[in-house]
């Protein structure tokens, strides 16, 4: 068969691929950090394709809450056999604005771990394949849940818990390394050993420079990581947003502070999903 019509009918079997929309609540697991409260249960979107034994992520959002991102990269990944819980963690804290949101990225752990807990229990989905994808404030979940580290008073249902695969965008990459903000709050010496694909722009002005995602790898050498830099890329690459958005973040500049740019782009956003779909298929495989 001719290659050309190989792909046709590639293209024509994932829009055919069926899948089902519910809109469900997480149970929390444990507590935050800092003191907030934590909301008992949070809303989420559960969407899976056919099956049974099914590879899933936990998709946590960035601090402007549920937004494109969410969608473009569920569509490809429910198209490819992957079932998607796109947490909602802002709504049940009653957050509306940037300003508004946790003081710390650590009072969401219990949201994140409690959607581990809600797919593990799930009679479609595969405990053993749950794999945790964030933007941003989720990106900062997804490394830091890499790292084993759990709620606050977790229970001890999450003792062994662990995820399959973390996939982190533009997760503020200097605030991993020596020294940096996360290690006050966060051991990095004893990672899980589960894999970590990191994507970043090299315009992403969160970090000092965006090349300190490249120093992650001698950073965490037991760590099996890969970093992903697309070219002219600013924070939030893969929305669907390109009209620039400019604000200032205090934790910008490993904690000093700063102004951020986030812009869409489209070729990033395309090559991304390529990447994650490979590194995927080859830590999380499907049926």
């Amino acid at each position: 068969m001719p290659v050309k019509m190989i792909g046709v009918l590639l293209i024509v079997w994932c829009s055919l691929v069926h899948s089902t929309t519910i809109n469900v609540k997480v149970k929390t697991l444990g507590a935050g950090f800092s003191g907030g409260a934590t909301p008992s249960e949070v809303p989420a979107k559960f969407t899976s394709p056919d099956g049974e034994n099914l590879p899933a992520i936990v998709m946590v959002h960035g601090s402007a809450g549920p937004d494109s991102r969410g969608s473009f990269h569920t569509q490809y990944l429910v198209a490819n056999g992957y079932a998607v819980l796109e947490l909602d963690m802002w709504s049940a804290r009653g957050i509306s604005t940037f300003n508004q949101r946790p003081r710390t990225t650590l009072d969401t752990l219990p949201d994140v771990w409690g959607a581990w807990q809600f797919l593990s229990t799930h009679p479609k989905i595969n405990k053993d394949k749950i794999a945790i994808m964030g933007f941003s404030w989720g990106g900062v979940n997804a490394v830091t849940t890499a790292f084993g580290k759990k709620p606050k008073d977790a229970p001890q249902t999450l003792a062994q818990a662990k995820f399959a695969a973390h996939i982190a965008f533009y997760p503020v990459c200097d605030i991993w390394v020596k020294n940096g903000i996360a290690s006050r709050v966060v051991d990095q010496s004893s990672p899980t050993g589960a894999p970590v694909q990191i994507h970043n722009g090299t315009r992403d002005d969160y970090d000092t420079t965006p090349a300190v995602c490249e120093s992650l790898k001698a950073a965490h050498p037991q760590m099996p990581l890969e970093i992903i830099l697309y070219e002219g890329a600013a924070h939030g690459f893969d929305s669907t947003n390109s009209n620039a958005i400019q604000f200032f973040d205090p934790v910008a500049k490993n904690g000093k502070g700063g102004q951020v740019i986030l812009v869409g782009q489209d070729q990033a956003r395309n090559q991304s999903k390529d990447k994650v779909l490979t590194f995927l298929k080859k830590h999380l495989p499907g049926q």
